[in-house]
């Protein structure tokens, strides 16, 4: 039986309070009323998976436009073309105009960013199917210069079933390593991005997720270093891409070694026979 303190595991695996996550669907309806009926915007990310960490103070929500259909990978030809600066436009108009917060709108290269007490990242979208609430859907780079197809419902679905099949213990080790990640690597995931995190769980086997969740983090970071460590693939939660080939060599490198600090700490803390030396290596791997 691990002496670890449990303050220190159940901090790592909360997420979001009621409040907050209150707050946020209340951010995201109030932007639809905004957008209003040429829009369908729903979550995406973090909230919507409930994989966030408790001081998460961000959100994605995705704004299709309706009828809208992408150029490159929708079978539908449309009668007028729509610019995907327009598309962008449209959305930071109405978002500027609104008073009922005090927020500062930008576009960066995939979204809107609206910052304020709150944040969110408003992600235009448009068709390819007549089903605008089926994936997959289509974003845009500014920076690459092209339409990308994602598939937010099914990284959703997909999360839900990994939940289900290890006992609900799924999401809780997502935002365990979550949290490792931001307390080594900073928050601004220079070095592994949390879609990144969550898809690097995704693959470890149900067999390894248990109620006990030091022993979890031990045996779901053993995987994942020898995933990485064999192979140049490994597949997004929704599947539809693989995350090493966007993720620097040198980035991948450096979470490589962290993480195999980190575990061998975790495993001395779990091994430990005193509070003390258990509380001492759980905080050096989680540099709390």
């Amino acid at each position: 039986m691990s002496v670890i303190p449990r303050e220190l595991i159940d901090s790592l695996t909360h997420g979001p309070s009621a409040s907050k996550t209150t707050q946020v669907a209340n951010m995201q309806n109030y932007i639809q009323e905004l957008l209003g009926s040429t829009h369908h915007t729903f979550l995406q990310g973090s909230y919507k998976n409930d994989t966030a960490i408790s001081d998460i103070n961000d959100v994605d929500i995705v704004a299709v436009r309706l009828r809208t259909y992408s150029g490159t990978y929708s079978p539908i030809h449309a009668t007028n073309t729509v610019f995907w600066d327009q598309i962008f436009s449209e959305i930071e108009t109405k978002l500027r105009n609104q008073s009922r917060y005090t927020w500062n709108v930008t576009r960066g290269d995939k979204c809107v960013c609206v910052r304020g007490a709150f944040n969110a990242d408003v992600v235009p979208a448009v068709q390819v199917g007549e089903d605008h609430l089926i994936d997959p859907i289509v974003i845009y780079s500014f920076q690459d210069q092209r339409e990308k197809l994602n598939l937010p419902r099914t990284h959703y679905k997909n999360g839900v079933e990994k939940h289900q099949a290890t006992d609900e213990n799924y999401k809780p080790t997502v935002r365990m390593f979550k949290n490792w990640a931001r307390n080594h690597f900073g928050e601004d995931n220079s070095v592994v991005s949390s879609y990144n995190v969550e898809s690097l769980v995704h693959g470890v086997a149900d067999s390894d997720f248990y109620d006990d969740r030091a022993a979890t983090f031990i045996l779901a970071g053993r995987s994942i270093l020898v995933k990485l460590a064999a192979s140049n693939s490994i597949p997004s939660v929704c599947g539809g891409e693989n995350i090493c080939a966007n993720w620097n060599q040198g980035d991948r490198n450096q979470f490589h070694i962290q993480l195999t600090e980190s575990v061998e700490h975790a495993l001395r803390a779990y091994r430990a026979t005193t509070m003390r030396e258990a509380e001492q290596n759980w905080r050096a791997a989680f540099n709390l």
